[in-house]
C-alpha cells in the first residue's frame, strides 16, 4: 500500500470487520444424521457434539455460558473408558478388581450426571435466547415465552436440544 492509499479517507477500512450479530455460527443439522453419527461411531460423535457447538452457543443472547472444563472432564473420561475396555478386553481375566470396578462406575455416573448438567445448561441458552435481546420490550401475547422440554432435554440430550436449536435459533433468523 502506498503513501498516498494510506491517507486516502475515502479508502475502504483496512480493519476486519465483524460478522452480523445475529451470525452464531450454528448451523442447521438433521437429528436423524445424528443418531445415525452416534451409532455409527459408537457414541464418540457425542462429545464431539458438545465441542463442534460450544463456541456458537456461548455467542446466543444469554447471560449464561457453557464452560469448557465439564467437556474436558466427559472427552477424559471417554479415552479412559475406551482405552479400559481395550486393556480389560486384551486380558485374560476380562475385567478389573471389584474396587476398581466400582470406583469407575462411580466416576462414570458423577460424568454422566455433568453431562445432563450440561444438557440443562444449554437448554437455558437456548430459552434465554429466544426470548430475545433484554433492552427489547417484549409482548406477551404475540410472542410467548419459549418453555423447552425438561424431560426431553433429559432423555433425548443433544437430539432434542438440536431440534431447538434448528427451531429456535436458525429459523428465527431466517
Amino acid at each position: 500500500m502506498s503513501d498516498v492509499e494510506a491517507r486516502n479517507p475515502y479508502a475502504p477500512p483496512a480493519a476486519h470487520v465483524a460478522s452480523p450479530a445475529g451470525d452464531t455460527g450454528l448451523k442447521r443439522r438433521s437429528v436423524w444424521l445424528m443418531v445415525l453419527f452416534v451409532i455409527i461411531t459408537f457414541g464418540v460423535y457425542y462429545p464431539i457434539w458438545f465441542f463442534r457447538r460450544r463456541n456458537g452457543i456461548n455467542r446466543l443472547d444469554s447471560p449464561r455460558k457453557l464452560a469448557m472444563w465439564p467437556l474436558v472432564v466427559f472427552a477424559a473420561y471417554f479415552v479412559v473408558a475406551f482405552l479400559i475396555g481395550v486393556m480389560s478386553g486384551a486380558s485374560e481375566e476380562g475385567s478389573f478388581g471389584s474396587e476398581a470396578g466400582l470406583v469407575f462406575r462411580l466416576v462414570e455416573l458423577a460424568v454422566g450426571i455433568l453431562m445432563i448438567v450440561q444438557c440443562f445448561v444449554i437448554k437455558d441458552i437456548i430459552e434465554d435466547h429466544a426470548q430475545g435481546p433484554d433492552d427489547a420490550p417484549r409482548e406477551e401475547m404475540f410472542r410467548p415465552a419459549v418453555q423447552l422440554s425438561g424431560l426431553a432435554t433429559f432423555f433425548l440430550s443433544i437430539f432434542y436440544l438440536q431440534y431447538a436449536i434448528n427451531k429456535y435459533v436458525i429459523d428465527a433468523r431466517t
